[in-house]
């Protein structure tokens, strides 16, 4: 357990090294492929496999779209981040959480305190400007994270963009597994009152864990509302976690 930490403590100084030294020095693509490669290597160093159930192939006339998931750990954007590069949106507070906030500032997530009107304003700003850059752009609808049995309500506002831009939306399953047993894992969820710290401690001590991620259709904004569109994808998280019981 002691070389697990001292290699995820490499891991974090490798994260500042690559947003601070390296992708300045790269372009958008370059960069899109260091920040990939580095989740995919922090997985892979906590034991963590990923497997993709459907097809995250982009379209060259739409190389941005919005990316929709359940939430139920901190792990769960470096698992969408190794399948594609994404602007998320999170919570106020994962900015001032050790190294992890540092981290997330240098990938240029777009922070947001969802009690005040003007801080959701400047998330749409800053998702409309990844969107113009043809990035795409990311986050978990419910406002918070379960351990994953069910999916809560999604709330809209992450979809005004998406209905503003016209771009498409992609639906996103989450579910960790143990290795072994094949069973449902809450081990990764970050639930309660549980500090980052502690959840990372128990994430290194678990056994192997699989995620499983089920991709969506995509789905076309195009005559929708913010709502009618976030009610359409919660639907299809619901029925693609229920596929996987």
């Amino acid at each position: 357990m002691f070389l697990t930490y001292l290699r995820l403590l490499y891991a974090f100084i490798k994260a500042f090294w690559v947003l601070f030294v390296q992708l300045p020095r790269l372009d958008q693509a370059g960069q899109s492929l260091a920040i990939q490669q580095w989740s995919a290597d922090t997985l892979k160093l906590l034991d963590i496999s990923v497997e993709v159930i459907g097809d995250m192939g982009t379209s060259a006339s739409k190389p941005s779209r919005l990316l929709v998931a359940n939430h139920i750990s901190w792990l769960d954007p470096l698992v969408i981040q190794t399948l594609q590069h994404s602007i998320f949106v999170a919570k106020q507070e994962v900015s001032r959480w050790p190294v992890v906030g540092h981290i997330a500032k240098g990938c240029d997530v777009v922070f947001v305190n969802r009690g005040s009107p003007s801080s959701a304003r400047k998330m749409v700003q800053g998702l409309t400007e990844a969107l113009q850059k043809n990035m795409c752009i990311a986050g978990f609808p419910e406002g918070t994270s379960t351990e994953g049995h069910q999916v809560g309500l999604f709330h809209s506002n992450l979809f005004e963009v998406a209905v503003a831009h016209s771009c498409e939306v992609i639906a996103l399953s989450l579910r960790y597994k143990d290795q072994a047993t094949h069973t449902m894992s809450i081990t990764p969820a970050f639930v309660g009152d549980i500090g980052f710290l502690q959840s990372l401690h128990r994430v290194i001590c678990a056994p192997p864990i699989v995620v499983q991620v089920v991709v969506s259709e995509p789905i076309a904004s195009y005559g929708h509302t913010r709502r009618t569109l976030a009610q359409l994808a919660q639907s299809k998280v619901q029925t693609q976690l229920e596929s996987l019981q």
